[in-house]
């Protein structure tokens, strides 16, 4: 059954059972697109399409390396340009805590959520081991160190590196040979 049929079906269910259903549809795409060893020789060019599935924006010619996550949640605000390089154990969040109202003696748990998009812009690379927080845009043809945390927006043509993240050098255009 293609995947489309079944949620044609789902929608004739009442709207809290179709609503868990979709759950749990989206955390097994989820699963099977992180890190499914049967899919190890395919999966570079199978997870951006069971991304795609889960909600979130992907170009074309996009790479998503092994055991990376994402707020499955909240995949709709994720946005992925062409030719992104996402390399593995990375990690992109779309939302965290609301702090603002947080005091002394309030309980963590009882705080509301902030929910921002995160978008890879056309040609950046996401190195292995890194965060990216709610928020932030990675300009094009940025690289983004491995091991970084990535708080605020990587400006296009850039490398940043560390946590929290920095700009370390702006690429510049290729010189011409006089050949």
């Amino acid at each position: 059954m293609s995947t489309g049929r079944f949620f044609q079906l789902l929608k004739k269910v009442p709207r809290a059972a179709y609503l868990k259903a979709q759950m749990v549809s989206h955390w097994w795409l989820f699963k099977i697109a992180k890190n499914w060893v049967i899919l190890d020789r395919i999966s570079l060019s199978l997870r951006p399409s069971i991304w795609r599935m889960v909600g979130c924006h992907v170009g074309k010619n996009v790479a998503i390396g092994y055991d990376v996550y994402f707020d499955v949640h909240n995949a709709s605000l994720i946005h992925i340009e062409d030719d992104v390089w996402v390399a593995s154990r990375c990690l992109i969040l779309c939302h965290k805590r609301d702090l603002s109202s947080y005091h002394k003696y309030d309980r963590y748990n009882d705080l509301g959520y902030i929910k921002l998009p995160v978008t890879l812009k056309k040609g950046c690379v996401v190195g292995m081991g890194s965060i990216v927080m709610p928020g932030v845009t990675v300009g094009e043809g940025s690289v983004v160190g491995a091991g970084s945390l990535v708080v605020n927006d990587i400006p296009a043509w850039s490398i940043a590196v560390g946590n929290p993240a920095k700009v370390v050098k702006q690429l510049e255009k290729r010189k011409e040979s006089l050949t």
